[in-house]
């Protein structure tokens, strides 16, 4: 069944509900640092032409899993100024390797640089094999994790919701306007209800890599359980590379194999690529194939923010390409946004 067959058929029985087409991207190694912070800075540029509302950056330490981003703000307000309309969010800030403090500041400066655009998505920092080691080059214990995030999360909305750090002190720029902005990525169903009590969005971690635990569902319904009929904002993750068809999409994917074999030397492990996509969700196919596989995997249907993932490193030759065929024949009908 083609996607206009689909519409028609389903226009009134399975309409999804509209929810925001947006862009999770990571920034791989490769190319010298500053050329692909470049390349990351023009992705966002296109981005907002293609009327994604709002791109998402990944930030991991260390160079962990060949990740080129060790901090997000320079980058999120550099792609501030080279675009006017588009939401800029961190994917995610570490928080226990964080000052609270230092963080609001940051904040605050890239989201008044920005317009008032920044979304701040924190989370307890790797929940891949790396974790420790990240944990070990900031000087703290991994067992220590959820007591360092518990207690730097509260600080960080106690100071969101005040403005200030002591009687008489206030910071500056003011980050009170983040606080209906902040949203916690996680796999935790304990997690996904004190989420909700803290009135924050829910960026519902399921990427099998992370060895999560739970699927998009356990933490979507924890979350709005614990909601109670509060707003709820809900961001899904999506991983697609769309082609002209099925061997294409996967010709383009395994070529990003071939030319990044340092990325995926250690992620294989063994596996050819079928397996290796089957075993992270990577679905590859034409747009027809991806909208229909997409809504066949009953993603939940309170998603208000879909984070589309291309999984290519940055300057793929294709990169753009995928992008323009999600934003054009992927996610009007997916995100229910027009039909």
């Amino acid at each position: 069944m083609t996607i206009a067959e689909h519409r028609t058929a389903h226009h009134h029985t399975n309409r999804p509900p509209a929810a925001a087409p947006s862009l999770f991207v990571q920034v791989r190694t490769g190319p010298a640092p500053a050329e692909i912070y470049r390349r990351a800075i023009d992705i966002a540029s296109e981005a907002e032409r293609l009327g994604f509302a709002a791109i998402w950056f990944a930030t991991r330490h260390f160079g962990a899993h060949h990740a080129a981003l060790s901090t997000v703000f320079p980058l999120l307000a550099a792609a501030g100024q080279h675009t006017s309309r588009i939401r800029l969010g961190s994917g995610v800030v570490a928080l226990p390797f964080e000052n609270p403090v230092r963080l609001v500041e940051d904040a605050a400066v890239t989201d008044h640089l920005c317009g008032g655009r920044l979304e701040l998505g924190v989370g307890k920092g790797l929940g891949f094999g790396l974790s420790a080691t990240t944990y070990a080059g900031f000087g703290l214990a991994h067992a220590d994790r959820e007591q360092l995030y518990t207690s730097r999360l509260s600080a960080l909305h106690a100071l969101l919701d005040s403005g200030v750090v002591a009687p008489g002190v206030a910071l500056h720029p003011d980050p009170t306007p983040l606080r209906g902005r902040v949203w916690q990525s996680t796999g935790s169903l304990d997690t996904a209800r004190q989420v909700a009590a803290a009135g924050d969005g829910l960026l519902a971690h399921t990427n099998s890599e992370a060895l999560a635990g739970h699927d998009a569902h356990e933490l979507v319904d924890t979350y709005l359980l614990a909601l109670d009929g509060a707003d709820a904002r809900i961001g899904t993750t999506m991983t697609v590379v769309p082609g002209k068809d099925t061997d294409d999409a996967t010709a383009i994917f395994e070529a990003d194999i071939r030319h990044s074999r340092d990325y995926y030397a250690g992620k294989l492990n063994g596996r050819d690529a079928g397996t290796f996509r089957s075993d992270l969700a990577i679905h590859c196919g034409s747009s027809d194939q991806l909208v229909e596989a997409i809504l066949a995997t009953h993603i939940p249907a309170a998603t208000t923010d879909w984070l589309f993932h291309v999984p290519l490193a940055l300057h793929h030759d294709r990169y753009l390409e995928c992008l323009e065929r999600i934003a054009c024949d992927i996610a009007p009908y997916v995100c229910g946004t027009e039909y």
